[in-house]
């Protein structure tokens, strides 16, 4: 069959039906399982020369209900009662299938791509948040740095103070003597 958009679809049906009136079964039409099986395929043409091709993938559930519509009053001509009719299957050309692949593959990278901008930004957003808090207390980033010199293990690290960064003091709690400054 043909879609809307002219793309070709193989599909098959699975449909049940009940002989309600075996004399117009019989008496009316000479193989009432091949007119129904005719009747079935026309209006499954109908629903999908209709529809586009993304349509009928997304709107694949509804296909059964437009059929019995159609069809239920033309298998009851025959005297039968048509119970169901539900697409089994659908096939696709090998080039359609390779181009749906195609775009299901982008539809993933795209996003995939979302995700890692958002998680982008989200860092950032913590980063720029982190930078005013450093701005308006400075005495964090000495604190933090020394966080992670006391998360790592096994280096040494030596500091260089100023001397008079740390007063020294005496047991007795006075200020101890400045120690003398080498001299050049």
């Amino acid at each position: 069959m043909i879609c809307a958009d002219g793309v070709t679809v193989k599909m098959s049906l699975a449909a049940a039906f009940q002989v309600v009136d075996p004399n117009l079964a019989i008496n009316k039409t000479a193989n009432f399982r091949g007119n129904l099986y005719l009747v079935l395929q026309m209006a499954l043409r109908e629903i999908v020369g209709k529809e586009k091709t993304d349509a009928i993938l997304e709107g694949r559930a509804g296909i059964s209900g437009k059929l019995m519509e159609l069809a239920a009053g033309k298998a009851e001509e025959m005297g039968l009662k048509l119970i169901s009719a539900d697409v089994k299957d659908m096939m696709f050309p090998g080039d359609m299938k390779k181009v749906f692949a195609q775009v299901v593959k982008a539809q993933k990278e795209g996003q995939a791509a979302l995700e890692r901008a958002r998680g982008e930004t989200a860092a950032l957003r913590s980063l720029a948040n982190a930078a005013r808090t450093m701005d308006d207390n400075p005495n964090l980033l000495q604190l933090r740095a020394l966080q992670a010199l006391a998360d790592s293990s096994g280096n040494t690290l030596v500091l260089g103070l100023p001397n008079n960064a740390i007063p020294l003091t005496k047991q007795d709690g006075k200020k101890a003597a400045p120690t003398p400054k080498p001299e050049d």
